[in-house]
């Protein structure tokens, strides 16, 4: 018997959700009539054929390495729906010996009709597909328009109004008896408060897993019923929902990966906000600090995690305890040694750098009460971005009504096609200088680092050490260590608003001394 391996595919479009038990049943009986023994069953569920970034991949490769002679399928449509991959991929089947079979289409692939009516069969799949991706394409216009979820997936803390289930397939059905489709937030189970109070709580901790925790003590479970892990938590508050917004992958961005990109843009929603914008806005801050850290250093166990590095080689420092404790330069983890001698003991370490916040807060107060007299470099940048911001509404606007005129025949499409290209190449334009404000660090007045340093300065020794280095990390971009010799080192601490300061670490079993004392 020849050995084949029988692939099932069930596409995210509901048309296609046919049922697995159905597929298997086909091609089993298919095997059965034409002498084919079933190896291997390869299942991709709820995934579609636009792609071949699937499981489909590694039965091309079996068929390659000799283990397979033939592909059973239920129909050439779940093989895939792009009209490049699956020539590329047949080929790559058939030039290693082996057949695609389907075993609702039974045609002889080796014949000249039999390749025709294949190939029409492919093409009639991409068009299915194409067909398909325009009709969720405008779809998901309309909802973006209305300020809904283009997904229409239900949110957490809120409630979906407007919408029944459907009869007869998953999903919902519009129900004109309960209104518009609309989000409501849930305020009689308490879940809306819930979600309002976990921003609260992580701005306060800065730590998924403590805010995971007191939600599966609220009883809070996610949309799909299942209690809340820090990866889940994560991206649930990252989408901003409770904000009043809708996250959607960029539409400008040319990627081809909406799920996996992190190119993303936010709209107004037409659902009522639980959170202020302040709060959003914060969370969001420290949600770009803590993505700038390295993994290991989100959940710090010393302060200056991630912040401390060598100045000799450039290499993150780590804590050694094999006699004091203290920061040791990572090259010596490495083959090649370069920095063996690259270490300070971790409390003279913070004390100098405690005195280099001392150092900074008049300086920066004075600069501040200077810097409030005139424009600050925030508000000029914030400024520009305003100016972009609106001249984008302008010309979305302006699209919006040439749009409008078309469709009513007040312009003909020949006066409509210029001017609609012209303003789509000018929001173009206003978009890529939008980017250049979003890749920028924040750039903060001055006045808003006192704070900071004030309270880094009165609650040092109070502070958790994972606390300690989220709000270190809002004014110090990162400390370099120098040693010359046993009795010789400094820092140099770089600030976020870009100045600097050194300070001489004490030679062993000495006084401090000043900068100015190192010759």
């Amino acid at each position: 018997m020849i050995p084949a391996i029988g692939y099932i595919r069930v596409s995210m479009m509901l048309e296609e959700k046919i049922s697995p038990d159905i597929q298997r049943a086909a091609i089993t009986e298919l095997a059965r009539r034409r002498g084919y023994r079933i190896i291997e069953w390869v299942s991709d569920l709820d995934v579609s054929g636009r792609t071949f970034q699937r499981k489909i991949m590694k039965v091309i490769a079996a068929v390659e390495d000799g283990n397979a002679k033939a592909i059973l399928v239920w129909k050439y449509s779940r093989f895939g729906r792009n009209r490049t991959g699956n020539q590329l991929n047949l080929a790559r089947v058939e030039k290693a010996g082996g057949e695609l079979i389907s075993a609702t289409e039974e045609i002889d692939a080796r014949t000249a009709v039999g390749k025709l009516t294949r190939g029409v069969l492919f093409e009639l799949a991409a068009f299915e597909s194409d067909r398909a991706g325009e009709q969720w394409g405008e779809a998901f216009q309309n909802r973006l328009a209305r300020g809904l979820p283009p997904l229409g997936a239900a949110q957490f803390g809120y409630i979906r109004r407007g919408r029944a289930p459907h009869p007869l397939y998953p999903g919902t059905i519009a129900d004109p008896q309960d209104g518009p489709e609309r989000y409501e937030p849930d305020h009689a189970s308490g879940m809306a408060g819930v979600l309002a109070e976990a921003y609260d709580r992580w701005i306060a901790s800065r730590n998924f897993v403590v805010v995971a925790e007191w939600m599966k003590a609220r009883g809070a479970r996610t949309t799909r019923g299942v209690l809340f892990e820090p990866n889940e938590l994560r991206r649930m508050m990252d989408r901003g929902f409770a904000a009043g917004l809708i996250c959607i992958h960029h539409r400008e961005c040319p990627c081809g990966k909406p799920q996996n990109c992190r190119n993303r843009e936010y709209l107004p929603g037409a659902h009522e906000a639980v959170i202020t914008m302040e709060t959003w806005e914060t969370y969001r801050r420290y949600r770009k600090i803590a993505a700038a850290r390295p993994p290991r250093a989100r959940r710090a166990v010393y302060p200056f995690s991630g912040l401390i590095k060598c100045g000799h080689c450039g290499m993150s420092m780590y804590v050694s305890h094999l006699r004091r404790k203290a920061y040791v330069c990572g090259s010596t983890k490495k083959k090649e040694v370069k920095c063996s001698t690259r270490h300070v003991t971790m409390d003279a370490f913070e004390e100098a750098v405690q005195q280099v916040l001392a150092e900074w807060l008049p300086d920066i107060e004075t600069a501040a009460a200077a810097e409030t007299a005139g424009l600050t470099v925030r508000e000029v940048a914030e400024s520009e971005s305003d100016v972009l911001q609106r001249e984008l509404e302008r010309i979305d606007k302006a699209l919006e009504r040439q749009t409008e005129l078309l469709i009513a025949e007040v312009i003909p499409q020949s006066s409509y096609e210029p001017l609609r290209d012209r303003l789509l190449g000018e929001r173009s334009e206003v978009l890529s200088r939008l980017a250049e404000f979003e890749d920028q660090p924040e750039v903060k007045a001055l006045m808003e680092y006192v704070p900071v340093v004030e309270g880094l300065i009165q609650e040092w020794d109070t502070l958790p050490a994972d606390q300690l280095r989220d709000i270190l990390a809002e004014v110090i971009h990162r400390v370099e260590v120098f040693r010359t010799d046993p009795t010789k080192a400094w820092i140099v601490v770089h600030s976020v608003w870009g100045e600097t300061r050194q300070r001489v670490l004490p030679a062993r079993f000495s006084k401090w001394r000043s900068p100015e004392s190192v010759g």
